[in-house]
């Protein structure tokens, strides 16, 4: 038995490392650099001050809400994994901002033209990649002749030019013009172990993938040390001329409740370049995300054979064990994009208006490239630049396709061109099942290529063509596809097209299609009726024609896609066996309220629902 004063000794060594940390506060207003920096009342001032300070495990750094830097705040020192140092604001008002842009002299503008002109300029020695308008970003020309309308500026040979219907110093005012100054907000290269909560960073002037970014945390050169154990939470990041948030070789992190917004590259970016410093779990969680110009949330490795950071890796660098969930993404270059990541998970976000192409981004709302393995479920997707959610190969050298993925009990709908879309070799072998596609006049609800994929249980509505295999310059070879209790409903060209050169084989059994039509069904180019097409193709002998009986009869929103009880489509499905059973719930909301129900052994329903049960 121990003693109560060793007991109490045992203790003190347990919790040592955190009874001995210390809060530290910086007061943009009324601190002081001299001061001791621990008190509110002794505060420091600058960020310089922290750049140049020691922080031990389990110390607090507290930014005075209200205040604003002009400066970039290099953190110095890393936690521990028992106890990490955090990052966090104090007192009342606005969250602490950090601004990468400094305000342009306001007494420096002169008219550029002459008496009349609306294009001002001034002396800007550096050269800005981002400009601030009383807080709004501007918009980049390629010289003062291509100015013609508010918040547009350029920038040549140390002269910037703005648009400003009177003198700038009069039209701006809150706080004025910014000009790009210093690459990042928060850097945290080389930095692990950190808590980083309720601050705002603005106006980075890093271009995507320079040398910063809003928020920036990188490995230090090739050898490290790298960032990793990174929590980040309830961050504002905007206006930036690059990234929101580049996280870089940073293993175990995550990004939960942050508003990033209004940055020219993606608004929140997870990299594996190094192959040192393995990314294995990351979490992206609750964040609200838009008007980025790449992508929203873009988790990336490295393509085989390509050079990543000055380093060629023949078999590239895969990020695995990512859970993005939660998301509101929409108004970026696309959606969610993975890219090389296997084993990861993006379930319960909305994703929709991904339609800017500033950056190339392309417009999915959730794309998978040269990814594998992953599942994509319960997402609301609308509203895309091209399709809902596609699947392909990446750029490597060979390419590397997007296999064995499950796409499942999504809302995919209103979108440029097609609902799911598989595209090149070697993409194969994906689980298409319990969707909800709908509005979808430009394109296919379900478009497929290759070989393996399996096509269950999905509701197709108003689409240009249900479902459509295809063969194509980069992938000649299509077939070993299973397309089994389908629900497809109003398809205006095909409800099924098999292009000539699919070579199959196929299996296509108790789908339900409504209506038919002399011309409803293509195989291989020849059109024909329900009756025919079955004769023609083989396929389909225990699917039928009828009325669906949806619980709407002009259905609109997901939940309308429902099957009453009269439904032709209820028990007449296949049973597909237990990995494959559970249905859709009559009554729910995507992506809130997303509930399973188990198909009736033997007595499977047709489509994406169950009906009640």
């Amino acid at each position: 038995m121990y003693s109560r004063a060793a007991c109490l000794l045992l203790i003190l060594l347990v919790v040592g490392p955190k009874a001995r940390s210390t809060t530290y506060y910086v007061d943009s207003l009324e601190g002081h650099d001299a001061n001791a920096g621990t008190t509110p009342g002794s505060s420091w001032r600058s960020l310089a001050k922290v750049n140049s300070f020691k922080f031990a495990p389990g110390d607090i750094l507290l930014l005075r809400r209200g205040s604003l830097w002009r400066e970039q705040l290099n953190f110095p020192s890393s936690g521990s994994p028992d106890a990490p140092i955090t990052i966090d604001a104090y007192g009342d008002g606005e969250q602490p901002l950090i601004s990468g842009a400094d305000i342009v002299d306001a007494t420096s503008w002169t008219q550029s033209s002459g008496p009349g002109s609306q294009i001002w300029k001034t002396q800007v020695p550096a050269k800005p990649n981002v400009v601030l308008f009383d807080g709004t970003k501007g918009h980049r020309r390629s010289s003062a002749a291509d100015i013609l309308a508010p918040l547009e500026w350029s920038w040549d040979s140390g002269t910037l030019y703005v648009f400003s219907p009177d003198n700038p110093a009069v039209a701006f005012i809150h706080p004025g013009i910014e000009s790009g100054a210093r690459p990042s907000g928060l850097n945290l290269t080389g930095i692990s172990n950190v808590l980083v909560k309720n601050i705002a960073i603005s106006g980075a002037n890093a271009i995507p993938y320079g040398e910063g970014a809003g928020l920036w945390a990188i490995t230090v050169h090739l050898e490290g040390p790298t960032p990793g154990n990174l929590q980040i939470s309830n961050v504002t990041v905007m206006n930036g001329a690059g990234d929101g948030i580049h996280l870089e070789n940073a293993d175990h992190s995550t990004v939960n409740g942050a508003l990033v917004h209004d940055n020219e590259g993606a608004g929140i970016e997870l990299y594996h370049s190094n192959g040192k410093f393995p990314i294995t779990s990351a979490n992206i969680t609750n964040n609200q995300v838009h008007h980025n110009g790449f992508n929203g949330i873009f988790v990336v490795g490295c393509p085989r054979a390509e050079r990543c950071r000055s380093v060629v890796y023949p078999d590239g660098l895969v990020v695995t064990g990512v859970k993005i969930t939660g998301n509101t993404v929409h108004d970026n270059g696309a959606g969610i994009y993975l890219h090389e990541t296997n084993n990861s998970l993006v379930a319960s976000n909305t994703a929709y208006s991904n339609t800017d192409t500033s950056r190339r981004g392309e417009g999915y709302c959730v794309g998978i490239s040269g990814s594998s393995s992953n599942i994509v479920e319960k997402n609301n997707c609308h509203h895309a630049r091209l399709s809902g959610i596609e699947l392909s190969i990446d750029t490597g050298k060979p390419p590397f396709g997007s296999s064995d993925n499950i796409i499942r009990y999504n809302s995919v709908h209103d979108d440029g061109t097609h609902g799911i879309f598989t595209n090149y070799i070697p993409s194969q072998n994906n689980k298409i099942l319990y969707n909800v596609i709908y509005n979808h006049p430009q394109g296919s609800c379900i478009m497929a290529n290759y070989t393996g994929h399996a096509i269950y249980n999905n509701t197709c509505y108003n689409s240009k063509i249900g479902i459509h295999l295809y063969v194509s310059s980069t992938t000649q070879k299509t077939g070993n596809i299973s397309a089994r209790n389908n629900l497809i409903i109003r398809s205006s060209e095909y409800q099924v097209l098999v292009e000539k050169g699919v070579d199959g084989p196929f299996e296509f059994s108790n789908n339900l299609y409504f209506p038919d039509g002399h011309s409803a069904f293509n195989w291989k180019d020849a059109a024909g009726d329900f009756a025919e097409w079955q004769t023609v193709s083989g396929l389909d002998k225990d699917s039928l024609v009828a009325d669906p009986r949806l619980a709407s009869a002009a259905p609109n929103t997901s939940g309308d896609f429902s099957l009453s009880p009269t439904s032709q489509a209820v028990a007449r499905g296949a049973d597909l066996g237990g990995d494959n059973q559970m249905a859709l719930f009559p009554t729910l909301a995507w992506p809130a309220q997303v509930k399973l129900v188990a198909q009736e052994p033997g007595r499977w329903d047709i489509g994406a629902f169950r009906h009640s049960p």
